[in-house]
Order: C-alpha cells, then sequence, then structure tokens
C-alpha cells in the first residue's frame, strides 16, 4: 500500500435497486477517524450504476479478492510482526 494515502475502512454497505431504470445503488458505511468507533460510523452519499456497471464492479472485485487468494502469509518473514506479509505461492 501507498504511503500517505489516507484510507477509510468500510465498515459494512447498503445496496439497492431500481428494477425499472436498471439501476444499482450502494451506499457504504465507513470509519472517517481512527477515533471512531463502529457505530460511529459515516453513510457515504449513494452511489448509482447501471447494469453493466455492477458487473464490471462485480468482476474487478472478483479479481482482486483472487489476486490476493494467490498469495501465501511468510510468518519467517524478518518483516512479519503478525501482519499479513504476503509471498507468492
Amino acid at each position: 500500500m501507498k504511503p500517505n494515502l489516507s484510507i477509510f475502512p468500510i465498515t459494512g454497505w447498503k445496496v439497492e435497486t431500481v428494477a425499472t431504470d436498471e439501476l444499482v445503488f450502494v451506499r457504504f458505511n465507513f470509519l472517517s477517524d481512527i477515533r471512531q468507533q463502529l457505530n460511529e460510523a459515516d453513510m457515504s452519499n449513494p452511489y448509482a450504476m447501471e447494469i453493466e456497471q455492477a458487473r464490471e464492479l462485480r468482476d474487478a472485485l472478483t479479481q482482486a479478492i483472487e489476486r490476493i487468494d494467490d498469495y501465501e502469509l511468510d510468518p519467517s518473514s524478518p518483516n512479519y510482526r503478525g501482519k499479513a506479509i504476503k509471498t507468492r505461492r
């Protein structure tokens, strides 16, 4: 991960559909501050996408998950501190 990258952990989401317009809406619950508790998570604006865009997003997420699944943890690494240090299988 790049240093100095602002990260807002997602704590949940809500997906809704409007079948008549063939739209998918998604809203994310996220933490915007490191002191925030899960029950204080912020809610994003609704993001709308057409069905084909939703399929593309699904495929992109699936591919990202598969890339992560292609790695395994290496606890023998000198940089390992109980975190997910990945090495190629």
